[in-house]
């Protein structure tokens, strides 16, 4: 092991980005914990050598800044769930960290540019790339107010009413997929879809079940409802050729899931949001299973010849 060692914040509310992310089309602002009210750093060891490391003493991790609300460009950086998580792993491996972007683990890992890049799928492993752990879990979701979710949201009340989802989205296919004829209101965003839930245009709101419970925050009384597609799973990608860097990531992940820091984190970005999305459908729907660990806005077989685009949200600068 080697002997260098850095001082970390022992807690994950600690390691949320402080301040406030604002939110372009709600025109509402969303707060994290500041700094000011972390516990005590606490101090590990490095627990890798160098040699193994892009560059020495620091973890240099890969994200998608297209990929709101997991990585977003924004105050001249990168801020997000992921960013978040990456500095949780960094300091349990005593390490400094250096964020970069990038949109796949071949073009960053495979290229040698990063140790690690999150946001990865099973299916994005390959003789080269090597794909661990769970760290977060999507999938396409309801969004409503409490005080109209009763005893618990029906694929039968769904039905019979006013939907908000973003035009020519996967989340659009998912409700067609799933049967329930709901009357659509389609909008150019998933912000858009949350600002007419807020003003009372929509019932509900169908979209990414993160990006979801992200703008939620915003609403008082708006929260996750259930989910109408397969859940999708996002761990870790590294070399193959780099098993004990792969090791060391995975036991500082699992360590971080164990002291609850990572439920912390999840927390501060995603609200209520459950950390496992398993046994959250919505009574009566049958979620239909593609066969693929795709992303569940992208994973959904076309039911049209409309495209099928990813949820977005507008600029978080």
């Amino acid at each position: 092991m080697v002997g260098t060692t850095r001082t970390v914040v022992a807690k994950a509310a600690a390691l949320v980005c402080a301040g406030v992310i604002a939110l372009g089309a709600s025109g509402c602002s969303l707060t994290v914990p500041p700094l000011s009210e972390a516990e005590a750093p606490q101090t590990y060891a490095q627990t890798i050598d160098d040699s193994l490391l892009v560059a020495p003493g620091t973890l240099t991790v890969a994200v998608d800044t297209a990929d709101a609300p997991q990585a977003i460009a924004q105050n001249g950086g990168i801020e997000g769930y992921d960013v978040d998580l990456a500095r949780l792993l960094a300091a349990r491996m005593g390490l400094d960290l250096n964020v970069i972007e990038g949109t796949s683990a071949e073009s960053t890992v495979g290229e040698g540019l990063a140790d690690v890049y999150l946001g990865a799928e099973t299916s994005d492993g390959s003789s080269s790339i090597t794909v661990s752990g769970v760290y977060l879990e999507n999938a396409t979701a309801v969004f409503g107010r409490t005080e109209g979710a009763g005893t618990g949201l029906t694929s039968d009340v769904l039905a019979q009413a006013v939907v908000g989802v973003q035009e020519s989205s996967a989340s659009q296919e998912v409700l067609v997929r799933a049967g329930i004829a709901s009357t659509q209101q389609t909008f150019s965003n998933v912000n858009a879809c949350f600002e007419a839930l807020g003003q009372g245009q929509v019932d509900y709101v169908v979209c990414d079940a993160t990006a979801g419970a992200y703008l939620a925050r915003a609403y008082p009384g708006v929260t996750f409802l259930g989910t109408l597609s397969t859940t999708t799973t996002f761990g870790l990608a590294t070399s193959a050729d780099a098993s004990d860097l792969t090791d060391a990531l995975t036991q500082a992940l699992d360590d971080i899931t164990s002291d609850g820091s990572i439920d912390a984190v999840h927390t501060a970005w995603y609200g209520h949001l459950p950390v496992s999305l398993a046994d959250t459908a919505v009574s009566g729907v049958t979620v239909a299973d593609t066969g693929t660990d795709d992303d569940s806005d992208a994973d959904a077989a076309t039911t049209s010849d409309a495209p099928s685009d990813p949820d977005s949200m507008n600029s978080l600068d």
